[in-house]
Parts: structure tokens; sequence; C-alpha cells
């Protein structure tokens, strides 16, 4: 993993290169020695992956182990150098001429100490490369291993792929009809049904279909759909699906009782995704409400259930296995091509050359389809995996190459890693590093896409490439890994670019955990015994018993530290007291004789403060669910280098002041938690790019923060006004609210944002009507406001398409919008997803008469009565979901030739305190000269 070692490090030497240090004409000399050098082996490096995997020549991993640790003893001597420097920049005198002369001998002093370090890795090196010549590296053996190049460059197909194109689902008619037939059939008593298979054979995707099919949703009166880590405990997972259905947590003496009352007497449909150890998945299930014998448990495990029974229960199951021929075929021809579909759909038609050319390439695929299924034995996975990689293939000669390549060794066993090696080393190298990231994770963890993109930024994996950010460059990236299907990104209704949540498949893991164990790249305590950590550079917290075990180790070379828990439940205070005395760890050798007072316990904010006090090279600080103290400790100030903090979703309240010291701090997160204020000197940093949490903005100015991109959650202090914003010109999203009748004004300061993607705007008392009128704002995609909006009637001479040209989601609540306004908005030509929720319109009656030429989803409020929808409109609508309270006076008028709209639709009734339920509807036809549609909640529940 050339980039993982490499990346960096060449960077870092770039800039040390520019730096004061070229004073030192020797320094300078080495520096630029040890960067050639380190190009080279970088070059060599790129090809010894494939190399290990294939030829397992052990010379060749002693050569790569050697080069890995030397590469990492000059990222140590590079990053010594720039901390004392930084730190000798932050010494206070109170003497200017004493301090001038401090800081001159301080850095005379470092530049010497890396000059001496620099030139010992320079002749530790040139060593290497002696052995690599006595030994016999043959450079040219490594021509054989990838017949096709290798990608440089991103495919066009992630250039723009801006939704996901849901991988179809193929070859499960049976399995479909079978599981829906289990979840609706009447039985004497709730069933569990587990869904069974080997990873890749598809079990997720094939729940996913039935759960979100509108039938199903009908059927059951509460769903939930929950993934996790591995062995979870129940009562994690009943503190999981309490959340999803009320959105609160709760404390664990609670859980049972809160979820037993949401769920008791109701008809309800439980997802379990995810590996529970057999007595935690008993202890939940006979916690479960038992009266309802519609309700059903669906299990999504890779082993077959016991034949133990839990009371109450009926037992069933569905077992997947891999595609035969036919079915591998079809497989892999549907998701090679399905973009192609997807543009002539979109198109409405093709040229007849791209057909032609479309033609020739289903035909050389056809060609190979008994090798994709001798390659792959029919499991799903590899099918997909391997159409992803041609996918960013020319056609036709890397496609030959590619399936000569697989033709070699199709008759090796492990199949699927076969695909994933091809796969991983076909990736351009900075995406390497990127997907291997993902090894940090636990298994089944969902990610936000912009979160990893930030901590990706901070590891040095981006850099700006040709004008783009490196925030651009790393969606690029990112989207290149979901075309090629290495990297899953699950649907989410209405969420903004960013917000969606990522996550790989677990063989796809399995895979990236060797290539990373084989790198050093990252180590993971999730056991009971915690290795030697003195080395760790990366380190990733799973162990789920003993959340802290590992920080009781001295941890001086770690750059990165993750962890990813579930939220420890408020109201513990009990349970957190008895956790700061017996959720102790105690120091190395304590139990050895002869060491008085090593038998001492720490409290986690302790261990926190060490960590803090003795890994000085921290790049990322990702910790959540992690409890880290009310207040994070003022030693945050040490590491300097720090460029993501992140600490979520755990019960700290205060940051300290010391924070200010961090000036390449790039990303600061603490969602979850209850910070509401940042000190005045976190607002002085020069370097911020993004901000997450629930905040209140100073009543004094803040910096300049020219390079801000994100600011999400804030609520606008009194001083706010129009120039506010002035200096962040680059913000792309902007989240405000509890806006006054003081800081709405300000709204006019967004005028200056032409970058501006996404504006949230929530719980204000009003909001300027200026955002449609007379606020240009050309690139924003995404808007969602809540609250009254002020002389929100735009009228054609003061309404202006170019205003919002690329505006393609908007989301209405407390609005209170007039019908002039909805017709307005049916002029956009972008906006694809309309949600109108309560109080959005000041009428109950609603027609839509002619626009929204580009609407595909759109969702009606609980307040509207009538609805009337006239044949113009929507031509290219997919969703249509309407909640309502109105019952049976609820009434759809729906003109024109609307089979497809009526197709469309889907009703909630609000049946209790908010609790929607899809209802059935029916559907009446009348003819005068026109065709009409007229749609009634039924009055009958089933």
């Amino acid at each position: 993993m050339a980039e993982a070692v490499m990346g960096p490090l060449l960077g870092r030497l770039q800039e040390l290169a520019l730096s004061e240090v070229k004073k030192l004409v020797a320094v300078d000399d080495d520096i630029r020695s040890l960067h050639d050098k380190l190009m080279w082996m970088q070059a060599f490096l790129r090809d010894a992956g494939p190399r290990r995997r294939l030829q397992n020549n052990e010379i060749i991993r002693v050569y790569v182990r050697q080069i890995r640790d030397a590469v990492f003893d000059a990222e140590d001597a590079v990053d010594q150098y720039f901390l004392r420097v930084d730190i000798s920049m932050l010494r206070r005198y109170s003497d200017a001429i004493i301090k001038f002369f401090s800081n001159c001998t301080t850095q005379v002093t470092v530049r010497h100490t890396l000059s001496s370090k620099i030139k010992s890795i320079n002749t530790r090196l040139d060593g290497i490369i002696a052995n690599k010549e006595k030994y016999i590296i043959d450079d040219e053996a490594a021509r054989t291993i990838n017949p096709w190049k290798p990608s440089t460059i991103i495919s066009a197909t992630a250039e723009k792929l801006d939704e996901d194109l849901e991988l179809p689902l193929v070859g499960r008619d049976d399995q479909l009809e079978n599981l829906k037939n289990k979840l609706i059939k009447t039985n004497l008593t709730p069933m569990v049904i587990s869904v069974v298979g080997k990873s890749g054979v598809g079990k997720t995707m094939l729940v996913k279909d039935m759960y979100e099919r509108v039938p199903i949703k009908s059927h059951f009166d509460v769903q939930a759909w929950v993934s996790f880590a591995p062995n979870l405990s129940a009562s994690n997972i009943q503190r999981l699906i309490l959340l999803r259905l009320t959105g609160d947590a709760c404390p664990k003496e609670e859980l049972e009782r809160k979820l037993s009352g949401e769920l008791k007497e109701k008809s309800y449909l439980l997802v379990i995704d995810g590996e529970v150890s057999s007595t935690e998945w008993k202890y939940f299930l006979a916690n479960l409400p038992t009266d309802n014998a519609k309700s059903r448990v669906v299990r999504i495990t890779h082993t077959k259930p016991e034949d133990a029974q839990v009371r109450g229960f009926g037992h069933d199951k569905i077992e997947l296995d891999h595609f035969d021929e036919d079915t591998t075929k079809r497989l892999f021809l549907e998701t090679l091509f399905m973009e192609d579909r997807s543009e002539r759909h979109n198109n409405g038609h093709s040229s007849s050359a791209a057909a032609a050319k479309d033609e020739r390439r289903v035909k050389e695929a056809k060609k190979y389809a008994k090798l994709v299924f001798r390659v792959t034995a029919g499991l799903p996975l590899a099918v997909v995996l391997l159409s992803g990689l041609l996918r960013t293939k020319e056609y036709p000669g890397e496609w030959k190459k590619v399936f000569e390549h697989l033709k070699l060794r199709s008759k090796e066993s492990k199949r699927l890693d076969i695909i994933l090696s091809m796969c991983f080393d076909d990736l351009p190298h900075d995406l390497k590093s990127c997907l291997l990231y993902f090894a940090a994770l636990p298994l089944n963890t969902l990610v936000r896409a912009r979160t990893l993109v930030c901590m990706w930024m901070a590891e040095g994996f981006l850099r700006p490439i040709e004008g783009k950010t490196m925030e651009k460059v790393g969606e690029n990236y990112l989207k290149e890994l979901i075309d090629r299907r290495l990297v899953i990104l699950p649907p989410v209704e209405n969420a903004a670019p960013g917000d969606e949540k990522i996550t790989v498949q677990t063989k796809v893991l399995e895979f990236l955990l060797l290539e990373a164990q084989e790198a050093n790249f990252v180590e993971i305590h999730s056991g009971d015994d915690v290795p030697s950590l003195s080395t760790a550079r990366r380190l990733s917290l799973q162990n789920h018993r003993d959340k802290y075990a590992a920080l009781a180790k001295t941890l001086p070379k770690l750059r990165s530290i993750l962890s990813n828990f579930e939220k420890d439940e408020p109201g513990n205070e009990g349970e957190t007291k008895e956790e700061d005395k017996l959720t102790n760890i105690a120091e190395p050798n304590s139990c050895l004789p002869g060491r008085k007072g090593n038998n001492t316990h720490h409290k986690p904010k302790d261990l926190i403060r060490k960590l803090l006090q003795v890994s000085e090279f921290l790049r990322v600080i990702c910790l959540d669910g992690l409890e880290v103290g009310d207040e994070l400790p003022s030693e945050i100030g040490n590491v300097l280098h720090l460029q993501y903090l992140g600490i979520t979703s755990c019960s700290l309240q205060k940051i300290s002041p010391s924070i200010g010291k961090l000036k390449r701090l790039q990303t600061l997160d603490v969602r979850g938690t209850k910070v509401t204020t940042l000190p005045q000197e976190f607002w002085k940093i020069p370097t911020l790019r993004h901000v997450f949490g629930s905040l209140n903005m100073p009543n004094k100015r803040v910096g300049k923060l020219e390079q801000l991109q994100t600011l999400m959650t804030v609520k606008p202090a009194d001083v706010w006004d129009e120039n506010y914003l002035h200096n962040m010109k680059l913000l792309r999203i902007l989240y405000l609210r509890e806006l006054t009748d003081q800081t709405m004004l300000s709204l006019r300061a967004v005028s200056t944002l032409k970058y501006l993607l996404i504006l949230t705007i929530s719980h204000a008392k009003m909001i300027l009507g200026e955002l449609f009128t007379s606020i240009k704002l050309p690139r924003l995609q995404v808007m969602v406001l809540q609250g009254e909006l002020m002389d929100a009637t735009p009228t054609k001479s003061r309404y202006s398409n170019s205003n919002l040209p690329n505006l393609t989601k908007l989301s209405l609540e407390g609005t209170k919008v007039s019908q002039g306004f909805i017709d307005r908005l049916g002029d956009m030509p972008c906006l694809a997803t309309l949600a109108l929720y309560q109080n959005s319109c000041r009428e109950t009656h609603l027609v839509f008469s002619e626009g929204f030429q580009s609407l595909k989803n759109l969702t009606l409020d609980s307040d509207l009565e009538n609805i009337e929808i006239e044949g113009p409109a929507f031509p290219h609508i997919a969703t249509l979901e309407v909640f309502t309270r109105r019952g049976e006076k609820f009434c759809m008028v729906i003109k024109g030739r609307n089979d497809d709209i009526v197709k469309k639709i889907k009703i909630q009734e609000d049946k209790r305190d908010s609790i929607y339920k899809s209802v059935p509807f029916e559907v009446k036809k009348y003819s005068h000269n026109m065709c009409v549609s007229i749609v009634r909640i039924i009055p009958v529940y089933v």
C-alpha cells in the first residue's frame, strides 16, 4: 500500500523544503535527496502489492517492510520538527527581544536535529536499495501482474454520478414471494423469519426490497430497521429500535418498559441486520410483546438459526444461495449496462451510433458470460464487483485483457478474493488509502459521507487537483468507489448532499482488514487482549466491553484515533459514577511485584488527558460514543497538528479555550453533545473549514474565517448583521436556527455567498421572502425552511428563475405560503423534490395546474383537505406521498391521462398523536371529455 505509507510524507517533505529549514543548505540537500529516493520507492511499492498477492515472495515482503519502517521514521522526524517550531512560536514572553532570540535558538536546534535524523534515514535507505540489488528483486516481473493498465484517474461515470443508481434485484423472485407470504400470512403467533446465507448472496438487498414496498408498510402499524456491528447486547439493540421509533434515547432501566409501550398491541415489523449471540438474541426476543399475531421480526444472518425457540414466537427461515449460470449472466449484464439504460430512459432516445455501440458491448459481454459464472461461482457480490470494474475499462481492448486474466485464474479456489484484488489494484493510487480507511470502522457501520471526506482531508489523502477543492476531490473519489460497487450508498429519503451514510459490504471489509494489517495501516482493539501499541499510527477502538482499555497504553506515534460506540443512555448518573469507580484500567505492569503505586486506576477523562499529553502527533480524533468528561481537557492545546476533532454522542458540555492553539484545525464536530458555545479563541482559527454542532454564535465578532465551508447548526447572535458573513465567501453549507426579528434581516447577507449549496433555516419566527425574489443564489441545490415567510408571494414581475436556477430540493414547514407561491415554484427548472409539511400553505385546497417539469418526489402535509392535479403537471413524478389528518374528508382529484400518477400515490393517515400509518384508498374514474380520477381513503382499515 504505497499511498498509505508514502503519500502524506511526500507532501510534508515538499512543505518542509519550502519552509524556513532551507536556510541550512545541508538540510535542504538531504531533504531533496530523501524526497527523490522516496518517489522511486513509491513507484516500486505501487507494483509490490499485486506481486505480493500473486508470487508470495518473502524477499519482497521484507523489502516493503524495511521501506515502510524507514518512511515511518522519516515521518516522525518531519512531524517532530514542525511540532517543535510550532511550540516555539506559541511561547509567550513579556519581552519581545527575548522571545525573538529564544525562538531563533530553538529553531536552529531543531533544524540540526532534523538534519541528523534525515542523514541517518538517507543512509538507511541506501542500504535498503543495495540489498534490493544484492538479492535481485526483479522489477520487470511486475509487468506480468496486470495485463491491462490500472486506472490513473477517476472514471467519467463517477464524475456525473449525481444520484445513486440502485442495483437491480435479479433472480430472487421466488424468495421475494416467499418472504412476502411469510410477512403477511395469518398465524397464531408472531413470527421470527431468518434470512440466511453466506456473505455476498444479497440477503440485505432482498429484505430491503420487500421492506420498502407500500403493501408491506400498510400491513404493519410500526416498522423499524436497525443495522449494527457484531455482538451488540440485547439492551443496545432495544435502544436502537426505540431511537428509530421515537427519535429519543432513554435510560437502560426504562428501555424494556418504553419499547414495550411502543409495540404493545400493535403489529410491528422489526428488521435486525447484524450478528447477535444466541444468549442476547433469546433475551431480546423474550422482551418483545407477543399480543399481536401479525407482528414479525426479520433477522438477517450468516449462520443458520438454532433449533431452540423462544416462547411466544413461531420460527421460519429463507435461505439464499449462489446463482445458476443463467441468472449470473442476467445479473452481470443488468449491472454492467444499467447506467446506459438509465440515460436512455431519462433522455427518451439515443443515437443510432450509440445504440450500435451498446449492442456490440452487450454481444461482447455475452461471449464471456460462461467465464463470469466460472470465476464468480454465481456469487452475486462477485458478479457486481466485476461489472463495476469493467465499467471503468475501455471497450473492447481492456475488456478482453481483463477476461483473459480472469480465465488464467479461474481454477483458483478463492474466487471472490481474486476479483477483490483486481478491483483494489485497479484503483487510482490516491483512492487506495481512502478505501482502506473503512478498515478502521466496525462491520455494518454507517458513516456520513461528509465526515469521511473531512477525515481523508485531515489524513493528507486529498490534495487540490485542477482547481477543485479538497472537498470536491474527496467527493469525486467517493463517487468513484460507489460507482465501482466497493462502497454502498443506501437510499436515504431527502438526504442533503453529503448527509448520505455509506458503508462497505462484509466481504469487502474483510479484504480491507487484511490489506490494512499487511500495511500496518491501523491497529484495531476489539478483544480482551491489548496488543503493544507503542508504534501504532492509527487506532480504532471497537471493544464494547471495555472501551478505554487501549488508552491505558502509551501511544507516542499515534496520528489518528477513532471509536464508534452507541451513546450511553441519559439519566444514568448512578451508573456513570459506578463507571468512574469500576470501569477503570490499571497501568501496565500493575501486577508486577515491587512496583508501589502502579495499582492505581484511572477514570476515562484521565485517560483522555494522558492521550492528549503523550500523543502529540495526532491529526484525527474521532470519538463517537466515548465519554471524555464534562469538559474537554486543556491538554487539547498540546496536539498542535490536529486537523479533525470529532467528539460526538456523549455528555461533553464545554470546550477548553486552549483549542485556539490548534492553528491547523480544519473540522470540529460536536453533534450529539451538550456543547452550545465555543470559546472566542476557537473562532479565530484561520484554517477552519467545517463546524458541526448545535451552537450559539458569539456576541463578539469572529475571525475572518475565509476558508470556512460548513456552518451547521448555529443560532445567530444579536450582533449578526448583513456584514457578519462578508468574509465567509466560500461557505457552501449553512444551517441557521431560531432567527429573531433582530437577526432575520441578516439573511440578506447570504446574497454574498455565491458558492452556497445548502441553506437550512429552522425554528424561525419569520423568514425573509427575499430568498425567492431578490436574493440570487446561483449554486444553491437544497433549501429547508421552517418558519413563516414574509411577503412570500413572488409575482412574475418580481420572480425570476435565475435567482435559484439549480435548486433541486425544497422543504417548507410553517411557511404559510399562498397558491400563487406554489404556482411560481412550478417554474423552477431543476426542482426534483418538494416537501410541503404542516402549515406550509395558507389554504387547505391546493391546485397543481402546470409546470414542475423536473419534479420526481412530492410530499404533501397533513392540513390539506383537497388536492387537484391537472394534466400538464408532474410529467416525471416517481413518488407522491400524502400525510393527512382529514380521514374520509380527504379528496384528491387528478385530471388528464393520470394512470401513472395514480400508481405513484401513497397515503398515510394520522392515527394517533402524529403517528402515521399507511392506509388503503380507492380510485374512481370519471370521463367528461377528459379523464378524471378521484382518490379517497377507504374507511375500513385492514
